[in-house]
């Protein structure tokens, strides 16, 4: 088998290809576009660059905002087939664009964001568990 000519992800134009390809997939995605579609009439440059905030401070440890890592307007429902579509699109875009040790943090932070947000669970800093190991 041939190495992956993906590059892994190190800088923030990284994280903006991560995250333009998410959101295109999830704009044309048949359960999480209307959604999606619903808030492109609120300013999505603010909610992207929190987004980005998140997964740059999470994946690439900088500094600056913690961010978040939906955009806090949105009415995504706290359903299971919702988070994992979402979890399913992130991955996907991840996949497409990257390989290595920061793309498989992005997958296992995906993963956890989604599980935490299916089964609502008490609020807790975002980055505890990336420390924690859980």
């Amino acid at each position: 088998m041939a190495p992956s000519l993906l590059p892994d992800i190190q800088t923030e134009a990284d994280i903006n290809t991560l995250l333009n390809t998410f959101y295109e997939k999830a704009g044309l995605d048949e359960l999480l576009g209307p959604l999606f579609q619903a808030d492109a009439q609120v300013h999505w440059p603010q909610p992207l660059v929190t987004m980005g905030a998140f997964w740059k401070r999470v994946l690439l440890n900088t500094d600056g905002q913690d961010g978040w890592p939906f955009p806090s307007n949105m009415a995504l429902p706290n359903t299971g087939e919702y988070f994992q579509r979402w979890q399913q699109l992130f991955l996907a875009a991840v996949e497409e664009n990257f390989t290595g040790p920061i793309a498989e943090a992005a997958k296992a932070t995906a993963q956890e964001v989604a599980r935490r947000f299916e089964y609502k669970r008490p609020p807790r800093p975002l980055l505890s568990f990336l420390k924690n190991g859980r």
